[in-house]
């Protein structure tokens, strides 16, 4: 009997976010669009390079799909609801705070990811072309990262304006300031690479591919994408348990 009605609750939450056509219109575009990673990918001493400038967000469109998918969840529908006072008819369910949270969480950023890896990993599969895990693990550790950071600022200011600009603001700074600033610590020779490795990793990944060294500091900056995007996550937690409506 819980598990029915556990099953009930989660899947009215999860056919608001995603009614119909979304699924049907999203998986077959994200499919399609790794077309990129073929467009980019050549033969000889630039291959690994072609293969990283299709994984690089916004430039990788099933990325970015996923991304605007989870952001549009999580600031427009859940935001919405607690924006709009809303959100207490879900508060009213028979379920815990932590479970709701996780099957909201679930319904917003997880599957959208899921939706990406799989259609990723079916079209590499398919294609054959010897695409990096690697690639792979960055990717899903800076996606986490930036939704939960979404996350907690769409939990704490409760207004979709607000966290949509700062959000934008945030996110446009870390990934390009980021990757302004690791250029310019690569040509200094700086060492603290290992920190600002974290905002953006793909300028290390394409210093590595053309002049084929290796940059440890890469595992640094994702490890600290890790356990921001960790705490966000339980602070987003603990601000959805303390809601109050």
């Amino acid at each position: 009997m819980m598990r029915s009605r556990n099953y009930q609750i989660f899947s009215v939450i999860f056919k608001e976010r995603f009614r119909e056509p979304t699924l049907e219109f999203t998986i077959p575009l994200m499919f399609s669009s790794n077309v990129f990673i073929n467009a980019f990918y050549e033969r000889g001493n630039f291959t690994i390079y072609g293969i990283i400038l299709a994984f690089i967000p916004l430039i990788s469109v099933s990325e970015t799909i996923a991304f605007a998918l989870a952001l549009r969840n999580i600031i427009f529908v859940t935001g919405d609801h607690i924006y709009r006072g809303s959100i207490i008819s879900f508060l009213t369910f028979p379920i815990k705070r932590t479970s709701l949270f996780l099957m909201m969480y679930f319904s917003d950023v997880i599957t959208p990811y899921i939706i990406w890896l799989s259609t990723t990993e079916a079209y590499i599969l398919l294609s054959g072309i010897p695409v990096p895990q690697f690639l792979i693990l960055i990717y899903t550790i800076g996606y986490f990262f930036t939704e939960n950071i979404i996350l907690s600022i769409a939990l704490t200011f409760k207004s979709a304006g607000i966290a949509t600009l700062l959000s934008s603001f945030i996110i446009g700074l870390l990934f390009i300031f980021g990757g302004m600033l690791n250029y310019y610590e690569l040509i200094q020779g700086s060492n603290v690479l290992g920190i600002t490795s974290s905002l953006n990793p793909y300028v290390l990944l394409l210093y590595e591919a053309v002049n084929r060294k290796t940059l440890p500091c890469i595992y640094e900056g994702i490890t600290i994408e890790l356990i921001i995007a960790t705490f966000t996550f339980f602070f987003s937690l603990n601000k959805f348990k303390r809601l109050e409506i």
